[in-house]
């Protein structure tokens, strides 16, 4: 895994006399290994192979902070200092631990997730991403008020991301409503490693604004062909979302989520900056990857064709795709 995690838990002590002393952690490739001082350099304390292991932590309300690392063979206790370093600490170890059922999409890059799921009859698109939408494209939750703004059962949302991350596939409509398995899918996008259309393409899709201002009909074109330069599984993963965030919005009178609404949730998840430096900067970019992602959704049929997904790693469907379009696509 490319990502590294680095930050200080408090890891029990082995022996007859047992306690919490705080180690520096570093989480990267398939290892945790953990250090005295915050010096990755220097010769580690120890190190414990994560894929295989199982997370368990205490149950809700308990103020601790605490979260177990167990196999057949031992058992590794660690306690974070707030709520938040945990949820970080166990996004980054569980998408190790259960990458081998196929699990740990949470905080895990979305060709790398779609990869891992294939192996265990997965589709294009991670499962949490399509059987979210799946469940939530039914006549009667789309038109639930508030769908994407009121927030779901915290306590739910939390057990239904650790079943997907465990590789599991909880049942949506025993366990969900219309707000938990919203809550869960924006989660699922707020946690990624980088936004859906990935953050190096940020100049080059802001640029297409004043090209649609000027001329809509050629904006949209320049779109449709930038898209291409994304990876298939994250085009796929957005065909899936801007159309059905369109379908949300014909149903605006009764969920109150217009356009405007749902381009204010998603635009942070779909387009991110990471250059932005300043909180005038910030400001800036929120109006322009708003727009953004209101030219996707508004014109997510002429984007994203019903017959055209993108197949492995920037491949056309070739199948799906007249000579034409071949000439355009192959010139990025």
């Amino acid at each position: 895994m490319s990502n590294i995690t680095t930050g200080w838990l408090k890891k029990e002590t082995t022996g007859a006399i047992r306690r919490f002393e705080r180690r520096w952690v570093v989480i990267s490739g398939t290892q945790l290994t953990y250090f005295k001082r915050d010096d990755s350099n220097s010769a580690p304390l120890g190190t414990i192979e994560l894929p295989g292991k199982k997370i368990t932590q205490p149950p809700p309300g308990d103020q601790s902070y605490r979260f177990d690392l167990i196999d057949r063979d031992e058992t590794f206790h660690f306690m974070c200092e707030t709520k938040s370093e945990r949820e970080k600490f166990i996004d980054a170890i569980s998408s190790i631990c259960y990458a081998p059922y196929g699990g740990g999409m949470f905080g895990t890059l979305i060709e790398v997730s779609v990869r891992r799921e294939r192996v265990h009859g997965g589709g294009k698109v991670p499962r949490v991403i399509s059987q979210c939408i799946g469940f939530l494209d039914n006549s009667a939750r789309i038109v639930e008020s508030g769908i994407f703004r009121l927030p779901g059962n915290e306590k739910t949302v939390k057990q239904l991301k650790m079943d997907f991350q465990e590789g599991l596939e909880p049942n949506l409509e025993l366990r969900g409503d219309t707000h938990t398995v919203s809550s869960l899918l924006k989660l699922y996008l707020r946690v990624l490693p980088d936004s859906i259309i990935p953050s190096s393409l940020y100049e080059d899709f802001v640029a297409i604004i004043l090209t649609h201002q000027i001329n809509p009909v050629e904006g949209v074109n320049e779109m449709q062909h930038l898209l291409r330069r994304i990876p298939a599984s994250n085009y796929n993963t957005l065909r899936m979302l801007c159309t059905f965030l369109y379908k949300v919005q014909t149903f605006s009178a009764s969920n109150l989520m217009d356009l405007n609404n749902l381009s204010i949730v998603f635009s942070p998840t779909i387009l991110k900056n990471r250059g932005a430096d300043n909180l005038e900067k910030e400001m800036e970019d929120i109006q322009k990857l708003k727009k953004v992602t209101e030219i996707m959704i508004t014109n997510s049929s002429k984007l994203f064709p019903v017959d055209r997904q993108l197949e492995d790693e920037n491949e056309l469907d070739l199948t799906t795709i007249d000579t034409e379009e071949l000439k355009v696509a192959s010139s990025f």
